[in-house]
């Protein structure tokens, strides 16, 4: 029995070092930069910079990289009259992130344009991308998250992750420096509408992955991102935001058009409208073929951004001039 006992205390004592370590660990990374995490942070603050240096009344594109890719503010700008900046970012970042960043950069005046991938109306789980990017470049993010969120991220966070960190952590210069090259992902390449810039046919991709799309399966009961977006559209509300919502651009494939596809983008558009938010256009009108691709599913080459903006200006317009009193360019 004493031996028995002695095991179980060493096990505890075992685990309860395990776990010190880890979190000594975890405080030294915080907030030490990862290259896996520099193209999002750089083109990130990029945005934030322009957004900081512009004034409302603006039309701001928000969303996931299929927007980053695949919608040109400036074409925007030209088509409508209105000061647009795109400030959509890696939609790996998640639901909450990405309407918790427009919160902090819109102002009286603007109107936000969501354009979330069909993923960020159901997140059900932190993405790595996340949990790096949180840790290796917004520690005051993670200090604002509840106590069981912070234990969550510090769980989450691996052995493999820390021991990257812990490398940029003695040497500092490792990852902060900016790098130039590293194809179109490269925030030198995002304009000053915060437009990606570099994706052209000719550096397209030649086979395009085709995985499933969250947007043909059938829709949970209850999906997390959905209060999410009703909490942002409120506080939109009440500081004198109008926001509008449309589809994000997608590689058209059969399983898109099936009943369960046209299910969840009715639902969506439902959702919308229940909360007084107006849909431009129609799922399909993003459902593009594969040879208007650069890299993903989501992610347009340069002239297939420019055409699908050209069709959504078109649509936004009437919007824009009821809620703004643009005069429309002749």
């Amino acid at each position: 029995m004493r031996n028995a006992w002695k095991f179980f205390a060493g096990l505890v004592a075992g685990l309860f070092v395990a776990l010190a370590l880890h979190l000594i660990a975890f405080d030294l990374v915080l907030g030490v930069p990862t290259e896996s995490s520099r193209w999002t942070f750089e083109v990130n603050r990029k945005k934030q910079m322009l957004a900081r240096n512009s004034a409302p009344p603006r039309l701001l594109v928000v969303g996931g990289s299929a927007s980053l890719f695949g919608i040109s503010a400036r074409e925007l700008e030209k088509q409508t009259g209105m000061a647009t900046l795109n400030l959509s970012t890696h939609a790996a970042l998640g639901t909450d992130y990405i309407l918790n960043t427009v919160e902090s950069e819109a102002k009286a005046g603007d109107t936000v344009l969501l354009i979330l991938e069909y993923e960020l109306y159901t997140p059900n789980q932190k993405s790595d991308v996340w949990l790096d990017y949180l840790v290796a470049r917004d520690p005051h993010y993670f200090h604002n998250l509840s106590l069981l969120d912070q234990w969550d991220v510090f769980m989450l966070t691996s052995e493999d992750r820390l021991i990257r960190g812990l490398k940029g952590w003695i040497n500092p210069r490792r990852y902060a420096e900016h790098k130039a090259g590293g194809g179109a992902y490269n925030a030198d390449y995002v304009d000053q509408w915060g437009d990606q810039t570099f994706h052209p046919r000719s550096a397209a991709s030649a086979q395009i992955e085709r995985r499933p799309s969250r947007l043909a399966f059938p829709m949970p009961a209850r999906p997390a991102g959905l209060p999410l977006i009703q909490s942002f559209c409120q506080w939109a509300k009440e500081h004198q935001i109008r926001v509008l919502a449309t589809y994000p651009n997608l590689l058209d494939q059969p399983e898109l058009h099936t009943y369960p596809a046209r299910g969840n983008a009715q639902y969506i558009a439902n959702f919308y409208k229940e909360i007084g938010v107006p849909v431009v256009g129609d799922y399909t009108d993003a459902l593009l073929p594969a040879d208007q691709f650069f890299d993903t599913v989501y992610h347009l080459i340069d002239e297939a951004a420019l055409a699908r903006t050209d069709r959504l200006a078109e649509k936004l317009k009437p919007l824009l001039s009821a809620i703004n009193g643009v005069v429309q360019p002749r």
